[in-house]
């Protein structure tokens, strides 16, 4: 580049938007993903996140390769695990009110997981030259000129033992993104996977959406009911996200949301993000997987038997989380599709919910089948660059990149 190209670039960066005719000044942000992280039955611990692992799908070399600006690093979902699995390949496409899954969290306990999940994070960033922990879009702007990863906490199961008190603790923590509900509902919110019918959110419920809004906290109604998205959308007076949901009318997982939910998302002001999992863009690659051998029909009563020990205080719930990490279903087989197949899930929500109300969520790092050609953080600006081929104009990449999430957090943090 020459002088005055070199300025150029550099004022758009400034201003966080792509400079006309390429993708690589995007400001980019990813609403929602992991890094691999160590649970054990006394602490969360980050795993080596300066190395570039060739098996991980986010590191802190990959976010930088990838141009990204910005990550609501997700504590994800204390706790859970599978408690009949036979559920996980069925139950594809309709919501149901079986038992599924069940977390070894309650009260008090799910509020210090919580607490270790947020503080992993805030050391993580203390001890990096490439991170910087952020509670505001201004901050995050900073960080970007200053070539640094703006990093917020973020979690996918607001555990708070039912107590509008520690909500607030969180927030003086820093939290200001946050999921409601994840794979387990909770008492006051059910969530996509498993349904009370009919159900959303109870009374209590609605006093948590109240005080999210009174404190300036997002909300992401990603796994949440479709009659909770209903509730929410009725109750809240800010803008609401789904940080990493794709479309029902393009892949029919029960996860991904309806038309009409993201055109009501988009008219609240809010912004959906795009989920890399290739099951998520085309539901034939959740159909088409295979499991190695049978599902063992004693899992359910097993654990049944370990949350009953958890309740009666024989086995400690941080050491039971620490056991079930990584207790997956065996599959070994998992279809993809590629990163056009994407796009085609990206001009869907533009044509529903306006170009102004999509953006990048991910869920990387633990997707078992990412999208080919955007399967890491290093890969976000190929996305990019596959948006500018489908003919999506330089305004339009920059607001996906990053800008529609930053309009929707400005609107309820700043």
């Amino acid at each position: 580049m020459n002088d005055w190209q070199d300025l150029v670039g550099s004022i758009f960066a400034d201003l966080g938007v792509a400079m006309p005719g390429g993708t690589d000044r995007c400001f980019t942000l990813l609403a929602h993903l992991h890094m691999q992280r160590e649970v054990t039955g006394r602490a969360v611990e980050y795993v080596q996140p300066d190395a570039d692992l060739p098996d991980r799908q986010v590191d802190i070399p990959k976010l930088k390769r990838g141009g990204v600006g910005c990550i609501w690093l997700s504590e994800g979902a204390p706790g859970e695990f599978m408690v009949d699995a036979t559920h996980a390949l069925r139950a594809t496409e309709h919501p149901n009110t079986e038992l599924i899954r069940r977390t070894v969290y309650h009260g008090a306990s799910g509020v210090q997981r919580l607490l270790r999940g947020f503080d992993a994070v805030r050391r993580l960033c203390a001890a990096s030259a490439e991170l910087e922990l952020v509670t505001t879009t201004r901050e995050t702007r900073e960080a970007w000129t200053s070539e640094k990863i703006a990093v917020f906490l973020h979690t996918e199961n607001l555990l708070m033992a039912n107590d509008l008190a520690v909500l607030r603790a969180y927030y003086e923590v820093g939290l200001r993104v946050t999921g409601l509900v994840h794979g387990v509902p909770q008492d006051w919110i059910d969530c996509d996977a498993e349904q009370r019918m009919p159900g959303g959110l109870t009374a209590f419920g609605r006093e948590v959406v109240d005080e999210l809004n009174r404190l300036g906290i997002l909300m992401d109604v990603s796994h949440a009911s479709e009659q909770a998205i209903d509730d929410v959308l009725e109750q809240t007076t800010d803008p609401i996200v789904a940080s990493h949901s794709n479309a029902q009318a393009v892949s029919g997982l029960r996860r991904n949301l309806t038309d009409a939910h993201m055109k009501r998302i988009a008219d609240s002001g809010g912004v959906i993000g795009v989920h890399c999992s290739s099951a998520f863009v085309d539901i034939r690659c959740s159909r088409d997987r295979v499991l190695q051998g049978n599902v063992d029909d004693g899992l359910r009563d097993t654990r049944l038997q370990l949350l009953e020990d958890i309740r009666h205080g024989i086995v400690d719930p941080f050491e039971a989380e620490a056991g079930l990490v990584g207790a997956a279903l065996p599959f070994i087989k998992f279809p993809t599709v590629s990163v056009d197949a994407l796009v085609d899930v990206v001009d869907h929500m533009v044509d529903v919910a306006g170009e102004e109300h999509v953006g990048i969520g991910t869920d990387f790092q633990y997707l078992e089948d990412p999208v080919v050609g955007f399967s890491s953080a290093a890969e976000a600006n190929g996305f990019l660059q596959a948006l500018e081929r489908r003919g999506y104009s330089s305004r339009a990449i920059a607001g996906i990149a990053g800008e529609n999430f930053l309009r929707a957090m400005a609107d309820v943090i700043d």
